[in-house]
């Protein structure tokens, strides 16, 4: 019987992220699915995540891909910069790999586990003065299909 996951793998991932204190002194509440309208910078977003299904006898499993996206401008204390965008956006990715790497959810049936498997660090494209960071996750999903 076939088990989606993806509903359950992004919502575990946007809950385990509002509650890791090194990401929440980064972004506070800023933590999104694939839409936020107007966000407060720095903010995260999930990706859209991609499942393949996993199979054995009494289990139905998936693989799920999901990237997680930080956004951060240049910091600054009144007029002084006191930490550029890049930096910013990189010790973002940090705590969000950090915060979901061997981090092992529970989900309808089962459970799934985070494995973070690398990152990018880009100029923001819309945003000339901001950072892009993309933490990526291979999340296993174990579910009991009897």
């Amino acid at each position: 019987m076939a088990n989606d996951s993806t509903q359950a793998v992004r919502r575990a991932a946007m809950t385990r992220l509002r509650a890791v204190a090194d990401v929440t002194a980064i972004v506070g509440d800023q933590v999104f699915g694939q839409v936020a309208a107007g966000p407060t910078w720095p903010f995260i977003k999930t990706g859209a995540p991609s499942l393949v299904p996993r199979r054995a006898s009494c289990l139905d499993g998936a693989e799920v891909t999901l990237a997680i996206h930080g956004f951060a401008r240049e910091r600054k204390a009144g007029k002084k910069a006191i930490e550029t965008a890049e930096d910013h956006a990189s010790r973002l990715g940090a705590a969000i790999a950090k915060g979901l790497d061997g981090y092992s959810a529970e989900i309808p049936g089962g459970y799934a586990r985070f494995q973070w498997t690398g990152s990018q660090l880009l100029v923001d494209g819309g945003e000339a003065d901001a950072f892009h960071t993309v933490q990526n996750f291979r999340i296993r999903c174990v579910t009991n299909n009897g």
